[in-house]
């Protein structure tokens, strides 16, 4: 017959009291052995202390971020549904996407807008996938000639603050 859960239970209990009294008497036994373990906990203890001091005084700030807004217009019409991104030359990108009438602001991250400091090659891009709620995929085709996305020759420097950055593109 098998043991019920509060029969083993019952038994971890009182193996765990048992080691605990051998441990006990051991320290009694030898306090050279209490004064090492008492050492050790208290350097264990400091360690955590001094690891969240440095943590919550010197860990790295916040990445800071310039707000990025402007209007991306394509042969003198606002270009509407393109994605305008600010790539720097190290660290990560900064999205947003145009608007009806080609607005766009810039997220770092969801909830979290703007873009790093500093000079960014910038794409955009109309070329998009749609997913229908049927499953089948409608391919979105390019607008923008390559030059201002896959072999872009646009740049800006983003600084700190608000900057407004509006980009008239020509297609032949």
């Amino acid at each position: 017959m098998g043991a019920s859960g509060s029969d083993i239970l019952i038994i971890i209990r009182a193996i765990a009291e048992e080691l605990v009294n051998r441990f006990r008497a051991r320290l009694e036994e030898q306090p050279r052995l209490t004064t090492a373990l008492g050492m050790l906990v208290t350097a264990i203890g400091l360690v955590i202390v001094a690891r969240i001091f440095f943590w919550l005084f010197f860990s790295s700030p916040a990445i800071a971020l310039g707000t990025v807004t402007g209007q991306v217009t394509l042969n003198g019409s606002p270009l509407a549904a393109a994605t305008v991104e600010f790539t720097p030359a190290s660290g990560s990108p900064s999205y947003g996407d145009t608007d009806s009438s080609g607005r766009y602001s810039l997220s770092y991250l969801p909830g979290k807008y703007g873009a790093t400091l500093g000079k960014h090659t910038v794409r955009i891009t109309t070329y998009n996938w749609i997913t229908h709620s049927n499953g089948s995929k409608q391919e979105i085709p390019e607008r923008v000639p390559e030059r201002y996305n896959t072999a872009s020759t646009l740049t800006a420097t983003v600084e700190a603050g608000a900057q407004q950055f509006d980009w008239t593109l020509k297609s032949p």
